[in-house]
């Protein structure tokens, strides 16, 4: 049982004489009025002392005319909404049941902008730091309801987390010359990023009613999340709505696509897929005509359509160029990666050959391959495969995390690196009914694989995994500490804490997590500082 759940199991006991029932009405935020009206939380199902609130519109449905549009304000609703469902995840492909990632038979609509929300509140006078949640799935898949991302744990530490959804794959990321065409802001393909600041926006106007502080916000996502939440930093349209940035694993540093270089020609090519060509308004008509189940199908054949871009208006510039001239969202950050990033990723890949993976090396460092071999010599030996996920390992999440720490060091504000090398059971993630993946007991197989910190963050290990022990549970609630505590204060330092230095790119100090949490000089350093010379000089 980890620490809050015998805080509360104490003050349950202690407060005995008052009832039961009457600590629970005391400690509780249960109907909200929002600008769209009005609605009925419950008591969370594993921590007292928090209200729950699912599926909660924040946006219109982004149905017919809407589709490929930035998001409209929710339709407001008359009477007391019980707000006791999680809204449908929103349309994606389904992904394999032998995968790690995989989430099983979702509910999936095109009318999928919704969040929820899980209050420590007592009162709506609290001001609690609220922290909002996007998550990861390459932005083409995955949604805010998975009971690893309960965000009771964390509420219950006197904070707001708020999950949500965002629109995905095409219907998120479409880039296309009619779509830009008819934009006033001559943008197009970055509609899943402008959900996301819609949150934002509906957490200005409502979270007060929750028991949040709107002056306290802290966004935190994972792999397509922390790349999301890192181009939201980059974006002039969050300005004034986020007051500090947690990313997780985040790819948005080394991000140079545009609009019209990849973004439109991305966006042509699915579209012919989908049998439509021109870019006038018949073309228009008929895109918004396809069902979402056609556009879905072709996404296997196409791929998703496209991806985040540098479209010039949310985002105007490169990410790395923003954020290092402090063009936008002057705020602190936390980030950091996992020490076996695609030991996950690709735990479902055949292996390759060393001529494979010599392929691998030309296309992403040209003539620089060679050099890059012969620092992985040994990997190289043990397994071109494994090889091939240190190195994209290194030189993506890992790297860009290291490299968003140094920017925001560089121009003055605080940020705080992290490495996480713990190796978690292995287990499927999203389907806890079923966790053991390799009916192994979730033996510790992948080392510390992408996705594995989400359950530590989010104090969740009592409700989804297997095979969990006592130093997991600690370093759990340790980071959970350290998450929240950087919601409150733009610092995750705290009593009874490992300090955490603030990052300074000369020492390359960063914090350790793992059995023993400490600081020390990024375990990486030699490897991230020749691909951070490769990245630089082809800038």
């Amino acid at each position: 049982m980890n620490r809050i759940k015998i805080q509360h199991l104490l003050l349950v006991l202690v407060c005995g004489s008052i009832g039961f029932s009457a600590l629970v009405n005391a400690a509780a935020v249960s109907q909200v009025a929002t600008d769209s009206g009005t609605y009925q939380g419950h008591a969370s199902e594993y921590t007292e002392g928090v209200t729950v609130f699912h599926g909660l519109a924040y946006a219109a449905p982004p149905v017919r005319d809407l589709r490929w549009k930035p998001p409209a304000p929710a339709i407001p609703f008359a009477g007391v909404r019980q707000a006791d469902r999680i809204g449908p995840a929103c349309w994606q492909a389904r992904n394999p049941n032998t995968s790690m990632y995989a989430r099983g038979d979702l509910r999936r609509s095109e009318d999928c902008l919704y969040l929820n929300i899980f209050t420590g509140a007592a009162d709506t006078g609290d001001a609690l730091p609220v922290m909002i949640w996007f998550h990861g799935g390459g932005n083409t898949a995955g949604h805010g309801g998975p009971l690893i991302f309960d965000g009771s744990n964390l509420a219950a530490r006197d904070a707001v987390i708020v999950t949500a959804n965002y629109r995905l794959g095409p219907f998120g990321f479409l880039a296309h010359p009619a779509l830009t065409r008819e934009s006033e802001n001559n943008s197009s393909g970055m509609y899943g990023i402008l959900d996301q600041i819609e949150v934002l926006q509906w957490v200005q106007n409502n979270i007060a009613g929750f028991g949040g502080d709107p002056n306290r916000v802290t966004i935190f996502g994972q792999s397509a999340g922390g790349t999301d939440v890192c181009l939201i930093m980059s974006s002039p349209l969050a300005e004034g709505l986020v007051h500090g940035v947690i990313g997780q694993s985040p790819g948005c540093i080394t991000m140079n696509d545009t609009l019209t270089e990849d973004g439109h020609r991305s966006g042509e090519n699915f579209v012919r897929s989908l049998g439509i060509t021109g870019s006038g308004d018949l073309a228009l008509e008929q895109m918004r005509d396809i069902s979402p189940q056609q556009i879905v199908s072709t996404m296997s054949t196409a791929g998703s359509g496209g991806g985040p871009v540098i479209d010039g208006w949310v985002v105007p510039g490169q990410p790395y160029d923003m954020i290092k001239a402090g063009r936008q969202n002057r705020i602190p950050i936390m980030v950091g990666g996992l020490a076996d990033e695609y030991f996950g990723l690709q735990h479902l890949s055949p292996q390759i050959s060393e001529a494979e993976l010599d392929q691998y090396l030309a296309r992403v460092f040209g003539d620089k391959a060679a050099a890059v071999k012969t620092a992985y010599a040994d990997a190289i030996a043990r397994s071109p495969l494994d090889a091939q996920k240190e190195i994209s390992g290194d030189n993506g999440f890992i790297l860009a995390a290291r490299l968003w720490g140094g920017l925001v060091q560089g121009r003055g504000d605080d940020a705080y690196v992290y490495y996480f090398s713990r190796k978690p059971p292995v287990f499927r993630l999203y389907t806890p009914e079923q966790p053991d993946l390799n009916e192994d007991g979730g033996q510790r197989s992948f080392g510390a694989y992408h996705s594995g910190e989400l359950a530590y963050v989010f104090d969740n290990l009592d409700l989804v995994g297997i095979g969990w022990d006592a130093d997991d549970h600690a370093l759990s609630e340790t980071m959970a500490d350290y998450w929240v505590n950087f919601a409150r204060t733009g610092n995750p330092n705290g009593p009874g804490l490992p300090e955490w230095p603030i990052y300074d790119a000369a020492s390359d100090v960063v914090q350790l997590l793992d059995a023993e949490v400490r600081a020390g000089v990024h375990p990486k350093k030699e490897a991230l500082d020749r691909m951070e010379r490769l990245y630089l000089e082809k800038r």
